[in-house]
C-alpha cells in the first residue's frame, strides 16, 4: 500500500515538473516553435512522473488511486500540449 507521504511527495515533485513544461511549452511559442534541450528534458520528465504515476496507483487506496488518476490526466495533457507542439514544429520546417 502506498504511504500518504508517498502519494504527497509525488504530487509536490510533480506539480514541479509540471511548472517546468508550462515554462518550456510558453517559451517554445514565444520562440516561433523552437525546441531546445531543456524542451526535451521537460518532456522526458513528463514521462517520466507518468509512470512513477502508474507504480504508485498500483499499490495506493482506492482515494489515492482517484487522486493520482486526477493528476494523471493532467500529466497526459501536458504531455499531448507537448507532443502536438513537436508535430508542429516538424510538419512546417
Amino acid at each position: 500500500m502506498a504511504t500518504r507521504d508517498s502519494v504527497e511527495n509525488l504530487l509536490i515533485e510533480g506539480q514541479h515538473i509540471i511548472q517546468q513544461a508550462e515554462e518550456q511549452l510558453d517559451m517554445s511559442n514565444r520562440n516561433q516553435f523552437l525546441l531546445n534541450e531543456d524542451y526535451t528534458n521537460a518532456h522526458l520528465e513528463l514521462e517520466k512522473l507518468s509512470q512513477s504515476i502508474d507504480r504508485v496507483m498500483a499499490s495506493a487506496n482506492a482515494q489515492q488511486r482517484e487522486q493520482l488518476h486526477r493528476f494523471q490526466l493532467v500529466v497526459n495533457e501536458k504531455l499531448n500540449d507537448m507532443i502536438l507542439d513537436q508535430v508542429d514544429v516538424t510538419r512546417f520546417e
